[in-house]
Order: structure tokens, then C-alpha cells, then sequence
């Protein structure tokens, strides 16, 4: 409407300059007659005066047309993300806020649904940003084809993606366009002549009718929601009140985490690695907990997963290999014995990202005193398959004197052509799952065979995790491997309960004995040389 009062204002102009002419032609003819250079100066100037007039209103009337589409293009890329041409997150709240209003005032059912692409981060990597962004076009596309023309869908970030479901009647329908993305998501798409599967994980929260939760809110549990997908490989969940409570939970956790670190109430745990064969401690599994002051002692399982996502992880992985160096050095001080124990620290996905991380390793060797062939530093096999660029690191590490093991291996995505480059790794820990279930699984007995045999053939150690019976003993001793570590040996423990004086002793055990008791696990059996001194790299960055 404005635009159409604008295009007629030039008309309006002409109309009223050429009436007014008239009125002054008029006047000048009854005060002067009919003197013609009177009158013609006053039409020409006049009819002049309407035509520059008109000039000027259709200049300002190009302006503000120029103007408004500027506005126009100024907000859809304020709203829009420049990749996709979907909303973007600050979009995406407007227009669910907006949602969520006439969900109230027409009780309806509003849904969110989050998703977030499987493994993405692989192919981005490995075959360019350019391949990245145009499967995320590719994706956008599939989601606007999928959903209804009544839903929403929106570019939340990276490879995560937000879909608004409004005016629903039942909640079945919001399942149903779930079903409907995973079902677009079947067919390969085609990156640079090459066909890739990618698929998703969709996290849905639901607002019924007299929900409290605002916008934002919805848009956190649908979150959480698609993490219990992604973990369960199930396609996609619905949040819940057992969710719900959890989510509470976790914010606890994090505000908690921040004061944990700056007040040092992570305390380490030991866990013993048995060698089985000859019947002696080959080392230990440095294990993080939380003495938190009014829970108590919390399992990592229920930390830190929060700690990696808020980017905590780092610094609790720095404080788990002081103390564990610290601690191994103190017992190479008290016995002799203790040199030829290893002392295994877990590496966070965010210090193998980190330049600098070779730099912190031989920092904290230097300042523990430890010498750098007893520190073993356990990675999970998952993160270095999605950071092979970060194997560099690990060979300045490896370039210390220090172990590297694959932890968790076999659970992941690594195949024998990934293990091969994996030339700095000396250790490969089989998954405590595979362990369980290898007496009444036949896949998993054929898994632990091929990684023995791989290993083998790589000149690799192998520890088994999780071991509980006598039983999974004698099959992991049948298919030749030998150290093990579980709770058939020893829970993990506080350095206070490990007498130094019993676990770092050699003694003579008769061979005859099949197995270990937890008694024969608290010694130690061997001696060994103190190591020469440890090269340093030159720091990055």
C-alpha cells in the first residue's frame, strides 16, 4: 500500500501545480485584463513550477522505494543464514516465540525438532569445506522437502538444523515428519562424483497445551533429546520428564563444575593393569572423580560429558596427568620397584586438538620428575579417526619417550588401513563390551580375535578392560592376551590404599595357580633402571 501512494504522488504534484496555475492565471486576469506576457509568464512559470515539482516527488519517491528494499535485504540477512537461506538462530527465536504465542491462544501442539548430521565433521575434513557446505545445502533442501508447508525449518549452527511444527492436533503428527526427515535421509548424496551416506539424529520437545517452558527452552530439550538419539543410534527421541529432570541436573553440574575446578575437588583413582602371565602389576589406569562437597564422590560418567561440551575438559585433563605423574614419581621415590610400573592418563579430545599439548607433557614430566617411558597417554579410537590431522601431535608426544595407547578399540570406526598410520601407538585396550559378552557372543569373540591378530602382526601390546570372572580369564589368556585389568583384580582406589611397601615388592609365585586373586594382584614383581632424560619440544604457537 505504501509503495502504490508513492508511485501516484508524482500525478498529484502536476494535478495541483497545474490548479493552482489556473487560480493565479485567474487572478491575474482580473487585475491586469487580457495582457497576453502577463498571463504567459504566469502559465510557463506556473506549469515549469508543477513539472519540477512532479521531478522531485518521483526522486524521493525512488529513494524511499530504494530504501525500503534496502531495509528489506538488511533484515532477511539479519534473520537468514547466507549458506542455506534458512533462518538462522536469531530467526529461528522470532519466529518460534511467534509460534509459541498462537500455540497458546489456540491450544494447540507446538514441537521442536533438533537434528544434528552423523559424522559430519568427517567428511568436511576430508574432502574440503567446499564438499562440507554443499552437502549442508544439499540437507537444507531435504528438510524443506520433508517437512509440511505449515512447519519451520531453520540452520541453528554448523551441522545442526531446528524444525518448527505448529498448529498440531496430536503429537503423532510430529513423529510422523521425524519419520519423514529420516526417511529423506536414506538416499546417498552425490559430493564431488562420489555417492555419501550421511544421516541424523533428531532430538523432539514437545509443548502441550498450558506448557510453561519458554522458546529457548524448547529448543534445549529438543538438544538433549537428540544426544540420547545419537548415543542410542535410534533415529530419533522424545524428551521427556525423566529428561527433563536430568537436564535440571546437568545445569547443577555445570554451574557446579567452574567452582569444582577453582576450589581442586577432582581427586584420582587408581586402577591396577595385571599382567596375568607373569603374575605381576604392569601398571596403572589413572581414573578422574569428583569430591564434590555435597554429593560426594561422583563417577566421571556423570560429569563429563558435561565438562567436554562446556569446554572444561582440557583443564581436568591437565590436573588428572599432574597428579598421576606426581604420584607415580612419589612411589619411584619411596621403592625402586615402582620404576617399571606405567602410569596410564585418558586424553580429553580437546587437549589433542591443542598445539600445545606436546609442550604441557613434557612440562609436567619435568615438574613430576617422572620419567616419560612410564607415562602411557590413552586416547579413544573414535577421536583420533575424526582427527587424523591431529596425529602430528601425537608423534612430538610419542617423540617425548612416552606410551600411547588406543583406547576403547574396537568399538569405533578404525579399520587396518587407519591403524597402520597409527605408527606411534604401542598399545591397544579391547572394549570392556566386548570382554562381557565374548562367552555368549560369537561376534565379539571373532572381533577380539582379529584385534589380537592385528596387533600381533603390528607388534602391539593389547590390555583387556573390564575383566570380572576367572572365566573371561582363561578365554583372554587363550587368545594369547595377557594384560588385563577389572574388578576381579581391583576396583580403582586412592593412592592412600596402595602400601607401597606390598605392591611394589617382587615375590615368587608358584606357576601351577591358574588366574589371579585379588590378593596376588597387590604385588609387584619386577625392578627396573631409572630412564635418561627426556627431550623437550619446541613449544607451538
Amino acid at each position: 500500500m505504501q509503495e502504490q501512494r508513492l508511485t501516484a504522488s508524482p500525478a498529484v504534484v502536476i494535478f495541483c501545480g497545474v490548479a493552482t496555475t489556473l487560480v493565479w492565471i485567474i487572478g491575474l486576469y482580473v487585475l491586469f485584463g487580457l495582457r497576453g506576457d502577463v498571463l504567459g509568464v504566469a502559465a510557463s512559470s506556473g506549469l515549469m513550477g508543477s513539472v519540477g515539482a512532479a521531478g522531485g516527488s518521483i526522486w524521493q519517491s525512488w529513494r524511499s522505494r530504494g530504501a525500503t528494499a534496502a531495509l528489506a535485504r538488511a533484515e532477511h540477512d539479519a534473520n537468514h543464514d547466507p549458506l542455506t537461506d534458512l533462518l538462522n538462530r536469531n530467526g529461528l527465536f522470532q519466529e518460534l516465540q511467534w509460534s509459541f504465542d498462537r500455540a497458546k491462544q489456540t491450544e494447540t501442539i507446538l514441537a521442536v525438532l533438533f537434528l544434528d548430521l552423523d559424522r559430519f565433521k568427517v567428511i568436511n575434513d576430508s574432502m574440503g569445506h567446499d564438499a562440507g557446505d554443499e552437502l549442508l545445502r544439499i540437507v537444507a533442501g531435504r528438510l524443506q522437502s520433508a517437512v509440511r508447508g505449515t512447519d519451520v525449518v531453520a540452520r541453528f549452527g554448523g551441522d545442526e538444523f531446528v524444525v518448527v511444527c505448529r498448529d498440531l492436533m496430536s503429537e503423532k503428527s510430529v513423529l510422523a515428519v521425524a519419520k519423514q526427515i529420516l526417511k529423506s535421509f536414506a538416499e546417498p548424496v552425490s559430493l564431488r562424483g562420489n555417492a555419501q551416506v550421511v544421516s541424523t539424529s533428531i532430538g523432539v520437545a514437545i509443548a502441550r497445551p498450558g506448557d510453561v517452558r519458554a522458546p529457548q527452552d524448547l529448543v534445549r530439550d529438543a538438544d538433549a533429546a537428540m544426544y540420547r538419539a545419537k548415543k542410542g543410534r535410534t533415529g530419533y527421541a522424545v524428551f521427556d520428564e525423566a529428561q527433563r529432570r536430568k537436564v535440571l541436573d546437568r545445569l547443577d553440574i555445570e554451574r557446579d563444575l567452574v567452582k569444582a575446578l577453582d576450589e581442586e575437588q577432582f581427586i584420582v583413582y587408581y586402577q591396577p593393569i595385571i599382567d596375568v602371565t607373569a603374575k605381576r602389576l604392569y601398571g596403572f589406569e589413572a581414573l578422574v572423580r569428583w569430591n564434590h562437597p555435597t554429593r560426594g564422590v561422583i563417577s566421571p560418567g556423570e560429569f563429563l560429558a558435561v565438562a567436554e561440551e562446556t569446554g572444561m575438559m582440557a583443564r581436568i585433563g591437565e590436573v588428572v596427568l599432574r597428579e598421576a605423574c606426581a604420584q607415580a614419581a612419589v612411589w619411584n621415590h619411596i621403592s625402586p620397584a615402582a620404576y617399571d610400573i606405567k602410569m596410564s592418563v585418558n586424553v580429553a579430545e580437546a587437549q589433542l586438538l591443542d598445539s600445545n599439548f606436546p609442550y604441557l607433557v613434557s612440562e609436567v614430566l619435568a615438574w613430576s620428575g617422572l620419567p616419560a617411558d612410564q607415562l602411557v597417554l590413552e586416547i579413544i579410537e573414535d577421536v583420533i579417526v575424526d582427527h587424523l590431522d591431529g596425529l602430528g601431535i601425537l608423534r612430538d608426544i610419542r617423540g617425548l619417550g612416552v606410551n600411547l595407547a588406543i583406547d576403547d578399540f574396537g568399538t569405533g570406526q578404525s579399520s587396518l588401513s587407519y591403524v597402520k598410520q597409527f605408527d606411534m601407538v604401542s598399545t591397544l585396550k579391547i572394549d570392556k563390551s566386548f570382554v562381557d559378552d565374548m562367552s555368549s557372543t560369537s561376534s565379539h569373540r571373532a572381533i577380539i580375535e582379529a584385534i589380537v591378530a592385528m596387533a600381533k602382526a603390528l607388534n602391539l601390546r593389547i590390555v583387556a578392560e573390564g575383566v570380572e570372572s576367572e572365566g573371561q580369564v582363561r578365554e583372554l589368556l587363550d587368545f594369547g592376551v595377557t594384560l588385563m585389568q577389572g574388578y576381579l583384580f581391583n576396583e580403582p582406589v586412592r593412592p592412600d590404599a596402595i602400601d607401597p611397601g606390598v605392591w611394589f615388592k617382587p615375590r615368587e609365585v608358584s606357576p601351577d595357580r591358574p588366574g589371579l586373586t585379588p590378593l596376588e594382584v597387590s604385588r609387584v614383581l619386577a625392578e627396573s633402571s631409572v630412564t635418561g632424560p627426556r627431550p623437550r619440544p619446541a613449544r607451538r604457537g
